[in-house]
């Protein structure tokens, strides 16, 4: 019986003996060593956690630079005229064909006179009649053989008679349209043996030298153009010129609340042509800027788009900006003092009034080269190999 016992209690014997083994061995750790142990950890360093954060610099002089506010237009015929007829009859010929240049005074059609030349030579002959008659009694009565009643009515009818001739010069000189200003034949309304009433149309001129571009401008910006300032103006078919503004509306349109402008552009060749979609730009005055990357812009707690830049004290500094102008080097802005740090890197990790240590692009670069002398001849060209771990050596990575 003893032992069959002890043959269940063996396993717990043993346990119990390793145990008691284990608790005398840290004991005499305990009472016979000199109580230091062998090796500590060390503190945490809590000063790491306060060390002040490194930011990456570019030192920036603001430049003079022109704004340029840039509108959508249109371009137009400086003038559009429909030619009608002053009298009736048939047409006898025209002159011009569409898209002929004309000059101011040129017959363009004819109507037939018909009998007109007849009545001019008539009234003429009248003229001519009645101012005999008029001298005539003018002369018998200053010798007293005609009242003065008679002269009167000589007088009226010679009048009358150049009135008559004035008629008829004038419907003998309507036969003839002729143009009122140098333009362009846009159309033809009419061909030869065509009868014609008063007012029928004839023909349609445009006039394109100078040729207008018409733009809106909101009422933000209305107030930064004058008259007589210069324009860009650059068409959809590729095509550009410069002008000058002729015309400001002085009342906005009530449904866009934008204003009309009117940029007049040289055209003597007539090369541009009226109703073609523009880019109008107007240079503005020149104020200070900065050339920045869209990357450093940043936004406030109160969502206002700026820059972080480092003041004299290495402290951060939040600006807001104006973006200018957006161009393939980058944004022109304003808002900025004229000599700036701006943080360039680390820029997202840190916040106004924060303490930082600024390192300029320069000193970076310097670094860099100087990190690229000391490495072994071929290094700093070659990738790892893939047996490359960050903890080997040069050459445990090569095997």
């Amino acid at each position: 019986m003893t032992s069959q016992r002890l043959r269940k209690l063996g396993p717990y014997l043993i346990a119990f003996a390793i145990a008691a083994v284990a608790v005398g061995w840290v004991a005499s750790g305990e009472l016979l060593g000199d109580g230091d142990p062998e090796a500590s950890k060390a503190p945490a360093q809590l000063s790491n956690a306060r060390e002040v954060p490194m930011v990456r610099v570019r030192h920036l002089q603001a430049e003079p630079h022109a704004d340029v506010l840039s509108v959508q237009g249109r371009t137009a015929a400086q003038r559009v005229v429909v030619l009608r007829s002053e009298t009736h009859g048939p047409i006898e010929e025209i002159l011009v064909d569409k898209g002929a240049r004309v000059e101011a005074g040129q017959t363009l059609a004819r109507i037939a006179p018909h009998d007109r030349p007849a009545r001019l030579t008539e009234a003429q002959a009248l003229v001519e009649q009645r101012r005999i008659e008029l001298s005539a009694a003018e002369e018998l009565s200053e010798r007293g053989h005609r009242a003065q009643t008679q002269v009167a009515a000589a007088r009226a009818a010679w009048e009358q008679a150049q009135a008559l001739l004035r008629q008829a010069e004038v419907a003998l000189r309507t036969t003839e349209i002729r143009a009122p200003f140098a333009a362009i034949v846009d159309d033809r309304m009419v061909e030869d043996g065509d009868y014609l009433q008063d007012g029928s149309e004839v023909l349609r001129l445009i006039e394109l030298d100078p040729l207008k571009v018409v733009g809106s401008v909101n009422e933000q910006q209305i107030g930064a153009l004058r008259t007589g300032m210069p324009a860009r103006v650059r068409l959809i078919s590729g095509e550009s010129a410069e002008g000058e503004i002729s015309f400001i509306a002085a009342e906005s349109r009530d449904a866009t609340r934008t204003f009309r402008v009117e940029v007049s552009v040289p055209n003597p060749e007539g090369r541009l042509r009226a109703g073609v979609t523009a880019q109008i730009a107007f240079p503005l005055e020149e104020r200070p800027a900065h050339l920045i990357t869209s990357s450093v812009l940043a936004l406030s707690d109160d969502g206002i788009l700026g820059v972080k830049l480092v003041d004299t004290e290495d402290r951060v500094t939040f600006h807001p900006v104006e973006i200018l102008r957006d161009t393939s080097r980058g944004m022109w802005v304003s808002g900025l003092p004229q000599e700036a740090s701006l943080i360039t890197v680390g820029q997202d990790f840190v916040e106004a009034g924060q303490h930082v240590r600024p390192v300029t692009e320069t000193e970076v670069e310097a670094a860099m080269q100087e990190t690229r002398a000391t490495l072994p001849a071929g290094v700093n060209n070659a990738r790892p190999s893939p047996g490359y771990s960050p903890g080997g050596s040069l050459e445990e990575s090569g095997r």
